[in-house]
Order: structure tokens, then sequence, then C-alpha cells
């Protein structure tokens, strides 16, 4: 029978999120936080302050400079077979995503060869995006000049066909020698059309970097879904419930679209009356160690940044400066604080419950399809050392008897139905 139907704009395929950390330990943190808030499937990063470990899927490269990390259930179907230093790269859902950090202390010889390597490694792999923080100057994406380093990188990205989808001037460096743009995103020519929202973000990262956040869009046609979708949890039905309310509903005979609308609302009312309705999405929690306290502090640092930058070159640059710098230092250090009190709430409550939030927060880790079982043998025995009490190898001994106690004799149990002759 024909049901209405109407079609949903179809989700974006992945939400990216890149961004220099500036090695900062604070701007990793907020990140961690920054990702739920905005939905980001897959953080390219550069410069980080420190690899993360399972369960999160944490790509690095060899030298600790660039990383891709992977959220909101993506998949990471290909990755490289050994690390090289400077960039890293995965295939996820379906594309090639490359996170590149050239530190200004490369040399044109050693940036030329950074880019003959990841030349070799992107030129078979479409579709591509290759993302990170070049240290490069060029007129193309808002600089004043254009520079050795500019010409060079892009003479390279030419040969994988990829085009830059950086667009206007927007700063996505400030730091205190002035402005300047060389985070870049390029994308190969197929997949750049299917790309939307590219911006440099307001966001406040605590690093003297800006994000950029960006989407992907997914070319399948949306499905058909039904005007009004409803589900339920099937593990609450109750099949006797559900077969007596179809049992005396009755569906009169008309015309055949009016049948099947009368039959959904029939079936729709059974169901509601014999199952619970699903939550629907969860909504995403917080970092363990996210308070209201850091959230104002974070938006007092975004408050006085601005302030700053709107200062420079005023009277009054250097109060603004002085009030963004004591900004960041409270913040970080609310940041350090909660996360130790966390940490020695979580010590605490291994002691008074060895089955409760600690352990499950250890099991997370390993299992599920991303986790990584611990092979080490003096590993596993730390972990179970800390999760489970210890029992004594040896069996405590009784009490010494005092002399002249009395002590009792030890008889045959006597079941109360039977007599001993």
């Amino acid at each position: 029978m024909p049901i209405r139907t109407e079609d949903k704009p179809s989700p974006p395929i992945m939400r990216i999120l890149q961004l220099n950390l500036n090695h900062c330990k604070a701007a990793q943190d907020l990140l961690s936080q920054t990702i739920l808030e905005e939905r980001i499937n897959v953080a390219v990063v550069s410069d980080q302050y420190k690899n993360l470990e399972p369960p999160y899927t944490w790509l690095a490269d060899a030298n600790s400079q660039a990383a891709i990390w992977v959220q909101g259930g993506s998949t990471v179907q290909e990755r490289p077979a050994r690390a090289r230093p400077f960039f890293t790269w995965a295939r996820i859902n379906g594309i090639y995503l490359f996170s590149v950090y050239a530190p200004p202390r490369l040399a044109d010889v050693e940036f030329f060869a950074l880019l003959s390597d990841i030349i070799e490694e992107a030129l078979n792999r479409r579709p591509l995006i290759v993302a990170g923080d070049f240290n490069a100057w060029a007129t193309e994406w808002g600089c004043r000049v254009t520079r050795q380093r500019g010409t060079i990188l892009l003479n390279a990205l030419a040969t994988l066909e990829a085009a830059l989808l950086n667009t206007g001037d927007t700063p996505t460096f400030a730091g205190a020698l002035g402005y300047s743009v060389i985070d870049l995103t390029f994308a190969s020519d197929t997949l750049a059309p299917r790309i939307t929202s590219w911006a440099v973000s307001e966001l406040y990262t605590h690093s003297d970097h800006q994000a950029i956040v960006f989407e992907i869009a997914n070319i399948r046609p949306p499905r058909p879904t039904t005007r009004q979708s409803c589900k339920w949890n099937a593990g609450t039905l109750d099949t006797e419930c559900f077969s007596v309310t179809m049992a005396n509903a009755a569906v009169p005979p008309g015309p055949t679209e009016e049948m099947a609308t009368r039959l959904m609302a029939v079936i729709t009312s059974a169901c509601d009356v014999s199952m619970a309705r699903s939550g629907g999405r969860r909504r995403r929690c917080a970092v363990y160690w996210w308070t209201s306290e850091i959230a104002d502090l974070r938006r007092l640092c975004l408050r006085a940044r601005r302030l700053a930058q709107r200062a420079r070159g005023r009277p009054n640059e250097g109060a603004c400066q002085a009030s963004y710098a004591s900004a960041r230092r409270l913040l970080r250090a609310a940041i350090k604080t909660s996360k130790r009190l966390c940490w020695s709430e979580l010590c605490d409550e291994v002691n008074e419950d060895v089955w409760g939030k600690p352990y499950e927060t250890v099991m997370s880790r390993l299992r599920g399809p991303r986790a990584i079982t611990p092979s080490s043998p003096t590993l596993v025995r730390r972990i179970v050392a800390a999760l489970f009490s210890r029992v004594p190898d040896v069996p405590a001994l009784p009490p010494p008897v005092q002399a002249g106690a009395f002590i009792p004799a030890v008889t045959l149990p006597v079941h109360p139905c039977f007599s001993v002759q």
C-alpha cells in the first residue's frame, strides 16, 4: 500500500576540525570538549602536546608533529604501514585525509623533501584532503606576499590536482609579531565540490592558531522516510497487549490511500500501547573534568582575546594584552585543578567500590571494536592488581592458644532425623 513519504536532507558524511595546538596542554584539553560540543567526526591536528592512547583512534606521525583524531563513530579503513615524520594519513569513510605540520625550522630543501614524501604517499589515493600548518606564504591564500615556500607548495600540490579551500584573508595564526594565514586545506578536484561551510572558526582554542571547521557532504541520494518517523524499544514489547489491540481494531473499507493511513494509525497506536518509545539520539556528555567555572573562564578568554586584537596599535594595547594573558593563566589553572580533583576522586572510589566507575572506566578501554587488549604480561598483572582485591597466598593461621585455656572436643555432626546406634 502506498505511504506518503518525504525526503530528508542528506546529513554530512564527515564534520572535520583542523587546528594547530601549538604544543599546548590546555589547548589539547579544550579540543576534547570542543569536539563534543561541535559534533566533530575527525580532528586534523598538528604540533600536538602529546599523543593519546586507546580507546581513542589517534593516528600520529613518527615524531609527534601531526595527528588525525577519529571520533563520532567514523571508521579507519586504512593507515600507513610505517609512520613518517611531519605528516600522517588515514582513509576514513572512503576519503584519504593527510595531516601535515611543516615547522618554520625546516629549510627550503627539507620542506621540498617533505612535500615529495607526501606526494609519494598521496599520488594514487583519491578522494583526498591535505590539511595542516605549512608555514608558507602566498597571495593565493590571503598573504601580502608570496615567498619561496609558498611557490614550492603550490607547485607540489598541483601535481596532485588539489584545489585550495581557503577563502578570504581571515588570519589562522595570531602571534605577538602579527597575523598570518599559514593553516591551509587542499582537496582533490573531485572532492572539492562536496566540501561545504569551510570557515576559520571563532571558537576559543587556547592556541595561537584558530580552528578551521568544514563538512563533507554525502553524495548519496537521501532515503525516503515516513512523514512521522517513530521508533520504539522492541525489548519492551508486550505481545499479548499488541495482539489484543490489533484484534479489536478495524479498518473500514474505502479508498486505498485512506485505508493505508488508517491502518498505519492503528499500528502506531498499538505500538504506543505495547512498547515504550526509544529515547532517540543521545546527547553527548562533556569531558569528565568540564565544569561551569571552566566554561565561564573560556568565555572570558574569548572576550579578552577579541579586545586584545582590537587594541593592536592603540594606547590600551598593553593593558588588553595583560588582561588576556591573565585570563589564559586562570583557565589553565582551572583545567589543571579540575583534572587533579577528578583523578583523586576516581582513586578514592576504587577503595570504596571496586566494581564501580573506576572499574567501568578501565573496562571501557579494553572492550569494543577499537579496543587494543594489552599483550604485555607485566601490564596485565598491574591492571588486575589495581582492579581486584588481593587474597593472601598463605591461609591465615589461627590465633595462638594461651596456656590453660579450655579447648572443646571435636565431635561428629549428627543429623536430627537419625540416631546413632
